[in-house]
């Protein structure tokens, strides 16, 4: 009876603390994400090619909306984008190229950075990563600590003043030269992850003030849970082998990433071949992407039967963030255009639960239960 337990469901979890303090949580990761796929005056040099050959504005227009507009379902591709596309492939602009010419760049995007009350230069706390959703702009400790003055303070606290506080520019750029409110997307993660189709984004629209609390709580397991076989402990270790994931979200994201590369035959975005252990395929081009866009969608509408289908857990010591968002009227007295949207991103509680898994017998005292 006690070993049938055991094999069955071998781990147990308690409550170690219902007060551990914040303080000693990492902040996690903030990443801004252009909704737009192109920033108007980084297309001069695109438009000269295309002019080149004999293209209309009106048509060069229809390209520029193409990145965007690829991402629809039911998207039908137009004769003259996809010639602009295949002209562009031939001399060496692949997407990802294209992506990374198109970008707003982040020091547009984040226009003001404030850390713990004190304003920093942007380019020292946010770089540009490539992500599913296009290039973004990550801020994460990591790479802040390389950056900021000895003597930072990198503990977040639940103050507005305690915490990360940015401009974020959400204006739309047209390759015209015109621009009109738009909006941008944010994710609050963990510093090691990348955003997946599992993580919810705060919408950040134009002239409004949005106050983010971090609610969080953090797992750690014992070393007899950790050196069980990973089918009874359900947790990950660094040395499992796990799709190069660092979450189970992660790991989740890469499952569904290589069933479509194996269903699309090429790689999307910023993703391995090694790492997902599938066949190495090139990159997607524009036009695959139809393909890449429509089966993610699927797999995004069918999500229970993909979750209940894998084998991805959460890692055996891993902390979880929850956000919660508040608009707030934005203060007078700050002084920021008015197109421009203000963040702030702090802990809700001073404190904070910590769970600990444990075994629920050792092998000694399996052994004396039956000597």
């Amino acid at each position: 009876m006690i070993w049938n337990k055991f094999i069955i469901d071998p781990t147990f979890t308690v409550v170690e603390t219902t007060h551990y303090p914040t303080s000693k949580i990492p902040f996690p990761a903030v990443i801004v994400c252009d909704t737009e796929m192109v920033y108007g005056p980084s297309t001069n040099n695109i438009k000269d090619i295309l002019r080149l050959r004999g293209f209309q504005n009106e048509q060069i227009d229809d390209f520029f909306r193409s990145l965007t507009d690829i991402k629809l379902i039911g998207y039908e591709i137009q004769p003259h984008v996809k010639k602009m596309h295949s002209i562009l492939e031939s001399l060496g602009y692949t997407y990802n190229d294209l992506l990374n010419t198109f970008k707003k760049p982040c020091e547009v995007l984040i226009e003001k950075c404030v850390w713990r009350s004190k304003l920093i230069n942007c380019s020292e706390m946010f770089r540009t990563v490539l992500t599913y959703l296009g290039y973004c702009c990550k801020f994460d400790l990591t790479y802040f600590s390389l950056h900021a003055e000895e003597g930072t303070n990198f503990a977040g606290g639940t103050e507005i003043t305690e915490g990360l506080d940015i401009t974020v520019n959400t204006d739309k750029y047209f390759s015209s030269g015109n621009k009109s409110d738009g909006y941008a997307s944010l994710y609050v993660i963990d510093k090691d992850d990348k955003i997946t189709i599992l993580d919810n984004a705060i919408t950040i629209t134009s002239g409004a003030y949005f106050d983010a609390t971090i609610t969080v709580w953090l797992m750690d397991s014992s070393a007899d849970v950790k050196a069980l076989s990973l089918s009874n402990r359900k947790c990950f270790l660094d040395t499992d082998l796990k799709t190069g994931a660092t979450s189970y979200q992660n790991c989740m994201m890469n499952l569904v990433m290589k069933k479509i590369i194996e269903y699309c035959q090429c790689i999307p975005f910023n993703f391995e071949a090694s790492i997902l252990s599938v066949e190495d395929f090139p990159a997607c081009s524009w036009g695959r992407l139809n393909c890449v866009y429509d089966s993610l969608e699927f797999i995004q509408g069918n999500i229970r039967e993909v979750v209940s289908h894998n084998d991805c857990y959460q890692n055996c010591d891993y902390i979880e963030y929850e956000t919660e968002v508040e608009y707030l009227k934005r203060d007078r007295t700050i002084r920021i255009p008015r197109t421009n949207s203000r963040v702030t991103v702090h802990f809700e509680d001073n404190s904070c639960m910590k769970y600990r898994r444990e075994v629920l017998y050792t092998w000694d005292q399996m052994l004396g239960m039956y000597w």
